[in-house]
């Protein structure tokens, strides 16, 4: 990602856009610490009964700032695609050197602009990237952003939504817990699940073409389906209408696995806080109302950067739960972590009779 971007600036963009210096010494950040410490072992005891996967060891968490998390997803980006990044640095190398400070400078500037956004929306995050070590998150000078814990929480946006909304902290910190420790036991607790899912990304990254005259041809395309109405919802998001046929085969398996992941977490969260957390049914109703009204702008800018995306997994992946555990129980559900054959296809989650046919 070095010969594509500079750091630095995408850093310094991303930061100015997450704003959260006036919370970083409030005496509410410390009450978060105080009801994580407790929510987070209470989380892992309580996914360890409403999961069906068998439980991996104590997980090291930590809280950190907005900002903390543009960095530490800064670097995920720079692990995750940097096949992709190549291709596109090989490319820049090739400009005047003008030209490429400029492209350096524009691209920049806009993953700066995604990370900032971005992070003022995140309340909890499972960071797949993060080799897992026992203890604390390190401290101080030189420690990585996130402190090098697996499991993080953007303090911030957690307080500020508490306040919102007049949720009871203790219980909106153990709502977010349950559905981060839930992504924590998939990917830490299923042995073949997060091989699964780098071999898929890897395969997409490395079979992307960058030729333009290609990229162009692709976007004709996709214009002419788009006005015919021949596209899907789920397809109009532009990685999803740039992408060629073998491309689109990985990213059905990418978005089927994904929203088993995101639509599990959800089940598992709200079957568990149903029973534990006395104001859980208005925290889901606050939460439903929010995604129901998002304006058009929002829309827009959600479709482009893929938000939109992750929240049809959310309520795709969890129809397909519920659907599953009504008609068979709970131990038929458990049968999605037996191995990746047991994973069902996006069109199995649309239709959960054909899965529970063929596996369950």
């Amino acid at each position: 990602m070095a010969r594509l971007i500079q750091p630095r600036v995408a850093r310094a963009v991303a930061r100015r856009l997450a704003g959260d210096e006036a919370m970083r010494d409030s005496y509410l950040m410390e009450r978060l610490h105080r009801d994580l410490a407790e929510t987070v072992p209470q989380s892992e005891r309580l996914v360890a009964e409403a999961s069906g996967i068998s439980p991996p060891p104590p997980v090291r968490w930590g809280v950190i700032d907005r900002a903390a998390w543009a960095d530490a997803n800064f670097a995920g980006m720079n692990s995750l695609l940097s096949p992709l990044a190549d291709k596109l640095g090989a490319r820049l190398d090739s400009l005047p050197p003008a030209a490429r400070v400029m492209q350096q400078g524009l691209v920049s500037v806009e993953v700066g602009a995604l990370l900032g956004y971005v992070s003022r929306r995140v309340l909890g995050q499972y960071d797949l990237l993060v080799p897992e070590t026992e203890g604390p998150p390190a401290r101080g000078r030189g420690a990585p952003p996130n402190g090098g814990a697996a499991l993080y929480f953007v303090g911030p946006n957690i307080v500020e939504t508490e306040r919102r909304f007049n949720f009871v902290p203790r219980e909106f910190a153990l709502w977010i817990s349950v559905h981060e420790v839930t992504h924590r036991f998939q990917f830490a607790g299923v042995p073949w699940l997060r091989e699964r899912f780098f071999s898929l990304v890897h395969s997409y990254l490395s079979s992307t073409d960058l030729d333009a005259r290609t990229l162009a041809g692709r976007l004709r395309t996709a214009g002419k389906r788009l006005l015919t109405g021949a596209v899907p919802a789920e397809e109009r998001n532009p990685v999803y209408l740039l992408a060629s046929p073998e491309q689109k085969e990985t990213l059905e398996d990418i978005q089927a696995l994904m929203s088993v992941v995101e639509g599990h977490g959800n089940y598992v969260m709200d079957s568990v806080g149903a029973d534990v957390i006395p104001s859980f049914s208005r925290m889901r109703s606050v939460f439903d109302g929010r995604r129901a009204h998002v304006g058009r702008a929002q829309r827009a800018v959600n479709s482009v950067i893929g938000l939109d995306m992750k929240m049809r997994q959310y309520e795709t992946g969890q129809r397909f739960c519920e659907a599953v555990v009504e008609a068979s129980g709970r131990t038929a559900l458990d049968k999605l972590w037996t191995g990746p054959e047991s994973f069902p296809s996006l069109a199995e989650l649309r239709s959960p009779d054909r899965w529970l046919h063929r596996v369950a």
